[in-house]
């Protein structure tokens, strides 16, 4: 087995390492870091950089802190659909760093599957209807004053919690509620992020024909497939564009050669 160093302090470990096992990969927890350094979901700590590359420095400061070849990191991220922009939306991360061949390995997984959501209550009775949508207690709800930087993440008894909320309500008029979205008080989010090692899984599993490192796998789709009625190339992905994260060696998959006419441009302005 290949030992991965897994910087989390959420508990992230379990929920991966079942799955990297079939790879030969054993997963270990590491906490030296205070990953919070790096951003945090209330906003307090903001995030400098992409979600992708805030995961691959947490796989490389984890290999570089054990003096291990492999490190693995993990970003999450929420927000609207990326459709309509009305539903809430969870995106996933997963990292692997080689210290030995100096790159990283990415996959991802996004859905809908989370409870993601704010609230500014003025009344108790408003805010416990939030607090009951979330999944409290099971999920962590996170308190604090609307418009000032304070935070409460760590209530878990409802009694404090509903304390709390008129408490805060009777000093200024209103509660700021959300739904905490770390890993460890957020069980929803454990689906993605098992999704999220399943593609990873499979990126590793997938080798480069040109230089035999692992990782090779999709980075983009390619438009041009061909409309079934006026023959002309529309923006729908004929084909996936498959590179190599190490050499950069790359190839076209075929997805399909022509859509239906409803999918063209030409055809459907």
């Amino acid at each position: 087995m290949e030992t991965v160093y897994f910087l989390t302090q959420h508990d992230k470990a379990a929920i991966v390492a079942p799955v990297l096992a079939s790879l030969g990969y054993e997963i270990r927890e590491t906490r030296f870091l205070d990953t919070d350094h790096l951003g945090t979901f209330t906003g307090d700590v903001k995030r400098f950089d992409t979600q992708v590359n805030t995961a691959i420095e947490k796989a490389r400061l984890a290999a570089q802190h054990h003096g291990a070849r492999f490190g693995l990191g993990s970003e999450g991220s929420f927000g609207p659909d990326p459709y309509m922009g009305v539903s809430a939306w969870n995106t996933e991360v997963l990292a692997i760093w080689d210290a030995e061949k100096n790159y990283a390995v990415h996959a991802a997984a996004q859905g809908p599957l989370t409870n993601y959501a704010q609230l500014e209550a003025d009344t108790g009775e408003q805010a416990w209807q939030f607090v009951q949508r979330a999944g409290f207690p099971e999920h962590g709800i996170i308190v604090g004053r609307a418009e000032e930087p304070w935070f409460d993440k760590e209530i878990r008894d409802p009694a404090i919690l509903k304390a709390t909320i008129e408490a805060i309500i009777a000093e200024t008029g209103a509660v700021w509620l959300e739904t905490d979205m770390r890993a460890h008080r957020n069980p929803s989010r454990h689906a993605m992020i098992r999704q999220a090692a399943e593609a990873m899984a499979q990126r590793l599993a997938a080798v480069c024909p040109a230089c035999q490192a692992a990782g090779f796998g999709a980075v983009a789709l390619v438009p041009g497939a061909l409309c079934e009625e006026c023959g002309a190339a529309t923006q729908a992905a004929r084909a996936r564009r498959m590179a190599c994260p190490l050499c950069g060696h790359s190839e076209e998959q075929s997805i399909r050669n022509h859509v239906p006419a409803s999918q063209c441009e030409d055809c459907n302005p």
